[in-house]
């Protein structure tokens, strides 16, 4: 009778420990996988509705916010930029011998303008969108090259849409040259990070 006794009271406690072991076990992962999942994929800044936003798009797009982010910051900046060059465009174009309506006239307006705005996106940009991404551990000589090269061929594509509505769909020049600045801004976007703060490649270790 005492040893059936025994039995009776050790064994609901065996099941007691097994039962709590395994929702231990099984809370674990979950516990785990909602604080990784959880995890911003953006830089928090000082406004709280602003955070709120980006947990939002972080949440419905599978945490791509740090992105958005990104790209936000690089249209705000690139859109002073444009402005700049824009600005820099009419007064060559249309105040600087404001007769000549030249081709070559055109152009000398183009790259004014595209060389004056290149260091208008660089300066702020690297410091404040790209400064936590791999390439920027290059130097700051090598992104500004890299980052002028980019924008050279973004400007080369400018220019060319600029033209062409201007002189084959007979478009006014500052309306083609403000349709290519918003066209050529998801190029500079894509390159900006695939090229010039692209990953620093590192030499392979010798065996």
């Amino acid at each position: 009778m005492i040893e059936s006794d025994k039995l009776e009271v050790s064994e609901p406690v065996e099941l007691d420990l097994s039962a709590s072991l395994q929702t231990s076990q099984a809370a674990t992962p979950l516990e785990d996988s909602r604080q990784v999942r959880y995890l911003p994929s953006y830089r928090p800044t000082p406004w709280k509705f602003v955070n709120a936003l980006l947990d939002m798009v972080d949440n419905y797009t599978g945490g791509r916010a740090g992105l958005f982010q990104r790209f936000f910051t690089f249209a705000f900046i690139g859109g002073v930029a444009a402005l700049v060059n824009l600005l820099v465009f009419y007064v060559v174009f249309y105040r600087i011998d404001p007769q000549n309506r030249a081709v070559a006239h055109n152009i000398l307006a183009s790259v004014l303008a595209s060389e004056v705005s290149i260091m208008a996106n660089f300066i702020p940009n690297d410091y404040f969108t790209f400064r936590h991404l791999p390439g920027h551990e290059r130097a700051w000589v090598a992104r500004c090259a890299r980052f002028h090269l980019t924008s050279i061929v973004g400007s080369l594509l400018t220019f060319l849409i600029q033209f062409g509505f201007s002189y084959v769909g007979h478009v006014p020049a500052i309306l083609s040259q403000a349709t290519a600045l918003i066209l050529v801004l998801f190029y500079n976007f894509s390159f900006h990070h695939i090229f010039t703060y692209g990953r620093v490649k590192t030499a392979p270790e010798a065996i």
